[in-house]
């Protein structure tokens, strides 16, 4: 049973009408009104912060700064629904991410739609996971990503197989948007209970990201991509999003296809609760950091 709080936060995004605000970003063409482009101040405070650019575009390191650096590099891949930029939930999740394991976060300010699209994004991300597999031994590297971020870093990982590049020893993948398009028919039934996530307003805002190719193209889908020969694959999603049909999909074709993937569904959750100070976020929270640290990082390609 989900746990007090975790009741109380579905009933305020409901009173709030979350699901409504990407839809109204939509009609207005703004999207940055969430938006925090850098570290705020909290997170400063936790990781040595140092920018560089790729492409002109920032990207930002996160290091620990009172702690003795691990091996494991994370390139981090925000959600957003391919419109929006890094907020300040994402970057208190690195920074406990940092703190907690002593890793190495490479988080990249992706060019987003809908004055850029995939291919921009991937151009730059491919280039900053070359820079990083030039000075990371491979099996030290963990893509992982949430919501839109983690569709990216499925895509990233399948498009790195097919040209032939190293894969990451891990990748995780937090809440992902794994199909675009959006056509799993049990979203029908998911739809009414997601307090979060609206079906046609994620398609409008894949189909700017898309910019004109085929959506069920695996670059913007990677439900449709290989999972053979990838790294290991963790997937977390909460059984109150509407994206939980494709990543229960992706479970079962990696059962399918003998694909190593770890497969976390918490019960009554809503999208990217891991993110937030609920019960079964910090038990979230801690299977992640265990991910991180566990020693299958050093077994994996």
């Amino acid at each position: 049973m989900a746990s007090i709080q975790s009741r109380l936060l579905y009933f305020l995004l409901r009173l709030i009408k979350k699901k409504t605000f990407l839809k109204k970003q939509l009609a207005l063409g703004r999207f940055d009104f969430f938006n925090y482009p850098e570290p705020p101040p909290s997170v400063r405070k936790i990781c040595d912060i140092h920018k560089f650019q790729v492409n002109n575009k920032n990207v930002i390191s996160l290091q620990p700064k009172n702690k003795k650096t691990s091996t494991r590099h994370i390139l981090y891949l925000h959600g957003g629904a391919y419109v929006q930029g890094f907020n300040k939930f994402h970057w208190r999740f690195m920074a406990f991410l940092v703190k907690s394991t002593g890793c190495t976060i490479i988080a990249p300010d992706y060019p987003l739609a809908p004055h850029h699209n995939y291919r921009d994004a991937f151009s730059m991300v491919t280039e900053v996971y070359r820079k990083m597999i030039a000075e990371v031994a491979p099996r030290n590297l963990i893509l992982m990503g949430d919501s839109s971020g983690g569709g990216f870093a499925l895509a990233l990982a399948q498009k790195l197989k097919e040209e032939n590049l190293d894969q990451p020893g891990q990748i995780i993948l937090l809440s992902p948007w794994l199909d675009i398009e959006l056509i799993n028919p049990d979203i029908k039934d998911l739809e009414p209970v997601d307090p979060f996530l609206d079906q046609a307003s994620l398609q409008q805002a894949g189909k700017l990201y898309a910019a004109g190719t085929s959506p069920g193209y695996y670059l913007l889908s990677p439900i449709n991509g290989c999972l053979e020969e990838l790294g290991n694959i963790a997937v977390f999603a909460g059984s109150k999003e509407i994206l939980v049909a494709d990543a229960r999909k992706l479970n079962g074709l990696a059962a399918l296809k003998g694909v190593n993937l770890t497969y976390y569904e918490y019960e009554d959750m809503v999208h990217a609760w891991m993110f937030l100070k609920l019960p079964e976020s910090k038990k979230a929270r801690k299977q992640v950091v265990d991910h991180i640290t566990h020693s299958w990082a050093k077994e994996s390609r």
